[in-house]
């Protein structure tokens, strides 16, 4: 179909609504700690990341994550608007991670300087760290990696998150209204439940420690002795809960157990409502993309040795709210959940769990600017002759497997196409609607497709011409650099995973095959480490990996907040905070300073300049 005959139905259905959106990304970086000589023991994760969390207080200006009934996010919101916190789930909460997230954005150039500096910042703080483990005479240190997959097989996130609309309609808001009414009515005793769970925490703490308190300084007047024992006592509770606090964690997680059935309940409804066309229109865009966006894997059990991302193994579900169990879902919709009112409103976060997270620049501003481009043309109204998959959750494996690309996967009109056709024919509308609209687009804009259109020739024409732009790649480049020999990578690619784990290997070329396979591991493990042994960052700094972002840019965005989206006028309430030395607290869509400086941030789009400035009011 050619772009003349596509432009003139698009032309009438142009959106100016939705232009401009904000976008960011959510990444979970995974703390490493590699003892030294014979060193006994080692910190835990939670314990890092209160080093990590006391080294960002002494180099930033922040406020503390504002507070929430039914969720409680904690860290703390930076002054460039963007946060950071500890990440663990209940069963195993000491051996968690460090996520920040960038601040809202209107393109993905801004955002790229602003990803940027998250990683400079997280490097930065992992040498504080280690200078502090030092001087307390632990032997070791302490590492900072940003993949997809840890060494332990276990899944970190790089979530992205757009502004969207997604209107229901006249017809299926009468049809929604009364069912997400019924559903809250079912809801209420859990809430109840949850909420007096957590006012009883409360008032049991504060409670128990003052009687106490009390108790103690009574006692030290009567029978000192004793007294000084129960104080004793009370230290080494509070010692011990702040070093475990994990056994705490999961008998609160077992009391608030009520809430993962209602929320698989409301998962069932929304998604017979929410983001129908978004996720019948993108996910084959979604799907196919990780051609460009995959981070890369090795396999060495018996599959191909080479796979595209590392994601995909881990992603079971289309769309759900996803309450930490093994079915992550592409489209993860809890948003919906805690905070019910955004499921009647027209606009709302789109959360999305399916990328890698990308060490190469080009790879992560084609991944955001490439999918803000496809939503613009959704909310316009697709064309006919848009792909669909017929089942996009198996293609999404088995594209991960193709690193030669040629194989095909069905559509839902019965045709048939491969990862590469189908982002061609999406590329040529996206082009055609931006080509409609009476407007220029955005400078963003036609760079992103203009890259995208680069990518795309230079898969199909030589892959390995975009090893300095695709993460996948480049690794695949490092990998066959250093296995050059094809019967040496088959060797790897079918009894790699046997001889890593055979402690007791059958003969010279089993551990000449081991001592291969950890190189190729170490390759694949090191391309994500932060710092300057990277293996991406050492490929960046050969001028083997393009780099796109500006030093002063990401110098600027590490402490300056974008000036066109709502992330401003947070920056500057936290700045006016400490300038005056008040305390506050903040979120995505508020912020307080001070006792009755309450600023709420509805619009991403609205930087909060008024006739007086931003800042609280």
């Amino acid at each position: 179909m050619g772009t003349a005959s596509v432009a003139a139905p698009l032309r009438a259905r142009v959106s100016r609504a939705m232009r401009e959106r904000v976008f960011g990304i959510e990444t979970e970086y995974a703390l490493i700690f590699h003892p030294r000589g014979s060193e006994p023991s080692r910190p835990t994760n939670l314990e890092l990341y209160r080093r990590f969390e006391a080294a960002l207080l002494a180099r930033t200006r922040t406020l503390p994550h504002g507070f929430t009934w039914l969720r409680e996010k904690g860290g703390r919101f930076l002054e460039n608007g963007g946060t950071f916190h500890y990440e663990a789930t209940a069963a195993d909460f000491e051996n968690g991670l460090v996520e920040m997230a960038s601040p809202e954005c209107r393109d993905p150039f801004t955002l790229l300087a602003h990803e940027r500096a998250k990683d400079e910042r997280v490097e930065e703080l992992c040498d504080d760290v280690n200078r502090q483990l030092a001087l307390a005479g632990v032997r070791g240190e302490a590492r900072v990696g940003k993949n997809s997959v840890d060494s332990q097989g276990n899944t970190l996130g790089s979530h992205e998150s757009y502004w969207v609309e997604d209107r229901l309609g006249a017809l299926r808001l009468a049809l929604f209204v009364p069912v997400w009414i019924a559903l809250w009515l079912v809801s209420l005793p859990v809430v109840a439940w949850l909420l007096a769970l957590r006012i009883g925490l409360l008032a049991f703490v504060l409670g128990a420690g003052t009687l106490l308190l009390g108790a103690g300084a009574l006692l030290r007047l009567v029978r000192p002795a004793l007294g000084q024992r129960l104080f004793a006592w009370m230290e080494r509770i509070a010692r011990d809960l702040e070093q475990h606090p994990g056994e705490l964690a999961q008998r609160v997680q077992s009391l608030a157990a009520p809430i993962y059935p209602l929320m698989r309940l409301h998962s069932a409804v929304y998604d017979r409502f929410h983001f129908l066309a978004i996720r019948r229109d993108l996910t084959a865009f979604l799907v196919t993309r990780t051609l460009y966006t995959g981070a890369g894997s090795l396999g060495f059990d018996g599959g191909p040795l080479f796979r595209l991302a590392q994601r995909p193994p881990f992603l079971k579900a289309l769309a759900r709210i996803f309450p930490d169990d093994d079915a992550r879902p592409l489209y993860e919709m809890r948003d919906l959940f805690f905070s019910p009112w955004s499921a009647l409103r027209a606009r709302r976060r789109l959360h999305l769990l399916i990328g890698d997270a990308n060490m190469s620049e080009w790879a992560q501003v084609l991944r955001v600017g490439a999918t803000a481009l496809v939503l613009e043309l959704i909310e316009a109204g697709t064309p006919d002759g848009w792909p669909v998959l017929a089942r996009p959750l198996d293609a999404l494996q088995a594209i991960n497997l193709d690193s030669e690309l040629l194989a095909t996967y069905e559509l839902a009109d019965g045709s048939r196409a491969t990862a590469l056709q189908i982002q061609a024919r999406i590329l040529g509308f996206v082009r055609a609607r931006l080509e409609a609209d009476p407007e220029p687009p955005s400078g963003w804009k036609t760079r992103v497709l203009e890259m995208w259109r680069e990518t795309l020739e230079g898969l199909e024409r030589d892959p390995d011409s975009l090893s300095d732009r695709i993460d996948w790649l480049a690794k695949r480049r490092l990998v066959l650099e250093e296995v050059p020999d094809a019967a040496d990578r088959e060797a790897l690619r079918s009894r790699g995973e046997e001889v890593m784990s055979d402690r007791t290997p059958r003969g010279e070329a089993d551990l000449r095959l081991r001592d291969r396979a950890y190189r190729a591991r170490r390759i694949d493990l090191r391309f994500h480490e932060l710092g300057p042994r990277g293996g991406a960052r050492r490929l960046e700094r050969r001028g083997r990996l393009r780099r796109l972002s500006q030093p002063e840019a990401v110098l600027r965005a590490r402490s300056e907040p974008p000036a066109d989206t709502r992330a401003f006028a947070r920056g500057q309430a936290i700045k006016f905070a400490h300038a005056n030395a008040l305390s506050g607290r903040a979120a995505w869509d508020r912020v307080r300073v001070g006792k009755l400086g309450r600023t709420r941030l509805r619009d991403p789009l609205d930087n909060g300049s008024g006739p007086e400035g931003p800042g609280p009011s």
